[in-house]
């Protein structure tokens, strides 16, 4: 019987002292949880350049992980250069902060051959390998010349940048070549898949075979959407039990008197901080009742310290809260309560729970399991409410909540004073059918669908269920 290998830049290897914010690595864990398989990929550390990658092996729970380091020049190269240097702008509509070197695409070809070498050695000729975001768009050619036939799927968890936007990178031909070695190929929304096609058909000169599939020098690519998911039952479970840390954390005792909004977000130029908090200091000098009586909780993790635009944008972001905070405070009141610490999966669940409303005002976002993740975690008979941006992928699944525009501050001030003064039972209504549209099609619902494409339903003992996918049209506060 095959396995399933999954590729990604970062494995969370199974640590009960190790904090995880989650995101890709908790999604990816509850995915192989239960049908177990490989994991390979990076495993966070550094190791200097004269030194040769290795790759260790561990087991836990069914899954065999297998990590290696890199070396300085591949970190700074292929992870800080090609990766999130020009790449990742690109695929945020960030033309402006697009840099390319072409020592960093070499690396990214270097390391995208390095973790495809590894591929050929541990897998069987009827393995299934799934490899995971813009890191690795190249890994599927350098198995095609190792000459594996395995079938390949690629899940962009970003989205997808239009032809405009893939102009600016000289090696575009090489790379869009590159994905569709790829049997399957998959993005989080329509629209994505949709310029995907797009994207492949013109830079290959080929016409679809239909609006799903593409042929690439007679190799089929399937380009499919696979909105991700989360596991809202395990959630739940989570976010019930008593932990006094999680309750540390922000002290939600002492605001009882107090709503609360929750955002936890790494500190990415694509997140809508600086505009969220605009507006939300134009929300206090326009309502000044609220005043002692609101409290924004902000995780915000730093990275990617080591590009000039992250370190920008850090500290912009604490001097807007500091300007803030010495703005409005009174006593012993400050408006917002801003964190660096990265806290864990669990914990985050617990203090969803406590939060009165959660805020995600993405300018760009593939999913964004922040807002699913808010919503499952909530009490049933007195739920919170989620603000939610109209540019991330969760906002085509969950038009019930408070859908806004992030470039507008008047559309997230209207959703904000929506949201604080909500009735129980409209708050109850929406999170209803919220949580029904998680349930609908899960985080297994997820992996199902996809693997079911790239192989076959009886491989891996999954039964599909019909297509549960439903879009709702997009509501403007």
């Amino acid at each position: 019987m095959s396995k399933l290998i999954v590729l990604s830049n970062r494995v969370s290897l199974p640590n009960p002292d190790k904090v995880t914010a989650g995101g890709l690595a908790v999604a990816l864990q509850d995915a192989l949880t239960d049908i177990g398989g490989v994991w390979l990929g990076w495993n966070g550390e550094k190791i200097e350049n004269h030194q040769q990658p290795y790759f260790n092996q561990t087991e836990h729970k069914g899954v065999e992980y297998v990590t290696c380091p890199l070396t300085e020049e591949q970190y700074q190269n292929y992870y800080c250069g090609f990766a999130n240097n020009t790449l990742w702008p690109a695929m945020h509509d960030r033309a402006d902060l697009i840099e390319y070197h072409p020592q960093q695409y070499k690396t990214y070809q270097q390391v995208n051959r390095l973790f495809a070498q590894q591929l050929k050695k541990i897998a069987q000729p009827d393995d299934i390998i799934w490899v995971h975001d813009y890191h690795f768009f190249s890994v599927a050619r350098y198995c095609r010349e190792l000459g594996m036939n395995n079938r390949m799927g690629f899940f962009l968890h970003i989205p997808f940048a239009g032809i405009k936007i893939w102009n600016l990178i000289p090696t575009v031909h090489s790379l869009i070549q590159d994905l569709c070695q790829y049997d399957v190929v998959g993005l989080q929304t329509e629209h994505d898949q949709k310029k995907c096609m797009q994207v492949c058909s013109y830079y290959l000169a080929t016409k679809p075979v239909h609006s799903q599939m593409l042929n690439c020098n007679h190799h089929p690519v399937t380009v499919k959407c696979y909105p991700i998911g989360v596991n809202p039952e395990l959630i739940q479970k989570v976010a019930q039990q008593k932990d006094e840390n999680a309750s540390a954390v922000f002290e939600f005792d002492s605001l009882a008197d107090q709503q609360t909004i929750i955002s936890v977000d790494r500190i990415d130029y694509s997140k809508g901080l600086i505009e969220r908090f605009n507006a939300l200091e134009t929300f206090l000098q326009n309502n000044p009742e609220y005043h002692k009586h609101l409290t924004d909780i902000q995780i915000a993790c730093p990275c990617r310290m080591e590009i000039a635009a992250y370190k920008d944008l850090f500290e912009h972001l604490q001097s807007k809260v500091d300007l803030i905070n010495q703005e409005f405070s009174q006593d012993d009141w400050l408006p917002i309560n801003c964190t660096h610490d990265t806290i864990s999966h669990d914990q985050l669940m617990k203090i969803y729970r406590q939060a009165n409303i959660c805020w995600v005002n993405s300018l760009r976002d593939g999913m964004n399991l922040v807002a699913k993740e808010f919503i499952a975690a909530q009490n049933p008979e007195n739920p919170g409410v989620l603000i939610l941006s109209k540019y991330t992928g969760a906002a085509a699944q969950m038009s019930e909540a408070l859908i806004v525009d992030p470039e507008s501050c008047s559309s997230m001030i209207q959703a904000l004073k929506k949201a604080l003064t909500m009735a129980k039972s409209e708050r109850l209504e929406r999170y209803q059918q919220l949580m029904n549209g998680l349930k609908l099609f899960d985080i297994n619902d997820w992996r199902n669908a996809f693997l079911a494409d790239l192989k076959g339903a009886d491989e891996f003992n999954i039964h599909p269920s019909p297509a549960k996918k439903t879009y709702h049209k997009i509501v403007n506060y």
